[in-house]
């Protein structure tokens, strides 16, 4: 008994160990969008947020060190709300280094950035690009994989053989039909093709009914059920794991995308969370923490996604059948 709980011990530690390693830079971006300026210039591989602090008027105040000089150190006072104040000069000793949350990255951040305008139109796009992937997917692998017909399978390899395609190579056609349809400056690019299936979910969800025993779907047209109806009372219910893979997956790809609305995106008003962030990032290059604490909010929407889905999640990676 003793020398199966050694395995075990092991794995868990290794597991802990590679989860440490892949958390390592999400600390580091919650730590550097809670330091002051100083210290993440100063101090950027310490996780712990940090600032110097000095005994003034009976009362314990914020500085930012500017020069030394003579023994003796020029400090700028600092406000409540970030901004300075008087300059002093105090010996090295009277500094003292203590942790320090500096929620004025979040508050610089927001007041610079239109980070709930560009939230809206990335859910708005995630939203449409999850309903139709799911569903023209779904119904797609339904077809391929429970509806007998003369033809499917060579289809089904001609569908897969769209996969060895790059997107570079489909993405100047695609921009001048857009552009014929009139669509530029708008998500309608980015949220129609999802209403026409994608290849490698249709490979996934068609796995999964096939799994589904035919003599379940026999029973369903004896009884007078159309295709459609299966598809949606019977097939449906039975695949949601797999159908919240899906959607996961999608959610995160679109969530994520960058280059597509870079392409048909024009006005800044339209523009996703990836988009808006680069620019910022652009005018924020050498301030690191408001910069931090907006990348730190466009990234916690899909942890705390993925931690809600997770369950679903690993039930639909094993592409279970049918349960009794």
């Amino acid at each position: 008994m003793k020398f199966k709980i050694w395995p075990i011990l092991l794995a868990t530690l290794a597991l802990v160990a590679l989860s440490v390693v892949f958390c390592a830079p999400f600390i580091w971006m919650l730590s550097t969008s809670l330091k002051v300026a100083d210290h993440v210039q100063t101090d950027s591989a310490d996780p712990i947020p940090k600032a110097w602090f000095i005994r003034h008027d009976g009362k314990i105040v914020r500085v930012r060190p500017l020069s030394h000089h003579h023994g003796q150190i020029q400090v700028q006072l600092m406000g409540q709300s970030g901004k300075a104040k008087q300059t002093l000069s105090v010996p090295p000793k009277r500094l003292q280094d203590r942790v320090y949350l500096d929620w004025n990255n979040y508050r610089q951040g927001f007041a610079e950035f239109p980070f709930l305008r560009y939230l809206a139109n990335t859910l708005v796009i995630c939203g449409l690009s999850v309903l139709g992937t799911v569903l023209s997917c779904s119904l797609v692998a339904y077809g391929l994989a429970c509806i007998p017909w003369r033809g499917r399978e060579a289809l089904f390899w001609v569908m897969l053989s769209t996969m060895m395609i790059p997107g570079q190579v489909t993405m100047i056609p695609l921009f001048l039909l857009f552009k014929d349809f009139g669509w530029i400056n708008t998500i309608l690019p980015l949220v129609v093709p999802t209403f026409f299936a994608n290849a490698f979910f249709v490979f996934l969800l068609r796995q999964f009914y096939r799994s589904v025993p035919p003599s379940l779907l026999e029973a369903a047209r004896l009884d007078g059920c159309s295709d459609f109806g299966i598809w949606a009372r019977l097939i449906v219910p039975l695949s949601v794991p797999a159908l919240m893979i899906v959607a996961l997956f999608t959610f995160i790809n679109s969530w994520n995308d960058f280059l597509n609305p870079l392409i048909y995106l024009m006005n800044d008003r339209k523009y996703t969370l990836s988009i808006g962030l680069t620019m910022f990032q652009g005018q924020y290059s050498s301030n690191w923490g408001p910069l931090m604490a907006m990348s730190l909010l466009m990234t916690l929407p899909i942890v705390i996604l993925f931690f809600f889905t997770q369950r679903a999640f690993i039930q639909g990676v094993k592409l279970s059948g049918v349960k009794g």
